[in-house]
């Protein structure tokens, strides 16, 4: 019995496991007159965690179908941007010396037919230093080089129109189905709470009548009691009658620990969760 329990409550074999019995006469239980059908059906349905989820799942297709009807619907964006940049170098500006000359492809009419090439001068980097090439300053580059600008964008839906209408007809139909699947988990839920409460008032009914069974199976053996004393019944019907007694009195328990657990299941409902 103590293996079944931990595997039921998903706890290593190994585990200390001690199982505490309450007294069925101290266990705690609201009126059935408290637990009326109708006012536990309306509390269950803010209380208990799947008709939460229910209600998320409705809420989260609702903002779906929203943004997939968005997407039939031509759109308006506005850009702008600001921007700048900035250099930083140092270059040395060098001497230039005369190596030479070059002929440059070109030639000079002298007249007579004759004719004298352009030779261009060549010219090397010497070794002293004229001077430096620098960037500008920080704020004046900035303010220079500083751009800014703006647009507007409109995108309209052509040729994916289709596509997106048929994605907003998805989104239709899968926010309809999780309507009706809460519909349905509701009305679920309505016919097990009035269940549990026609069960509890039935528990308490055959409870009250075992109770009314145990008095009189009481009554039943002090009258053989006293016809024993008297000599006027056997020992044979007077152990029939206490066993009449035993037998009543652990139907009524069997009852009162029936009735008790039928109401526990109206408080789960109710959203007082499971507890003794």
């Amino acid at each position: 019995f103590i293996l079944q329990m931990k595997a039921l409550l998903n706890l290593d074999a190994g585990a200390d496991f001690d199982v505490f019995v309450p007294l069925v006469d101290v266990i705690p239980i609201e009126s059935l007159a408290d637990l009326q059908p109708e006012a536990v059906y309306t509390l269950a349905m803010s209380s208990l965690p799947q008709q939460k989820v229910n209600s998320l799942r409705i809420q989260s297709a609702q903002k779906s179908m929203a943004a997939a009807k968005a997407g039939m619907y031509p759109s308006i964006s506005a850009f702008g941007g600001l921007g700048t940049n900035v250099i930083s170098f140092k270059r040395a500006i060098y001497s230039q010396v005369l190596t030479g000359y070059a002929n440059s492809g070109a030639r000079v009419d002298a007249g007579g037919g004759t004719y004298y090439p352009v030779e261009v001068p060549q010219f090397s980097a010497g070794t002293d230093v004229l001077g430096y090439l620098k960037a500008g300053s920080f704020s004046n580059q900035f303010s220079k080089n500083f751009a800014q600008s703006i647009g507007i964008g409109l995108s309209v839906p052509i040729m994916n129109g289709k596509s997106a209408r048929t994605a907003w007809e998805r989104s239709k139909l899968s926010l309809q189905s999780l309507e009706l699947d809460k519909e349905q988990a509701d009305m679920q839920l309505k016919q097990d709470i009035y269940q549990a409460y026609n069960d509890a008032t039935a528990a308490l009914q055959k409870y009250n009548a075992d109770v009314k069974s145990v008095q009189t199976a009481e009554k039943a053996f002090d009258f053989a009691q006293k016809r024993y004393d008297l000599n006027l019944l056997s020992s044979y019907e007077l152990i029939n009658s206490q066993g009449n007694v035993q037998r009543a009195k652990i139907q009524a328990l069997y009852s009162r620990y029936d009735y008790i657990f039928k109401m526990k299941l109206l408080e789960f409902y109710k959203g007082q969760g499971l507890k003794l």
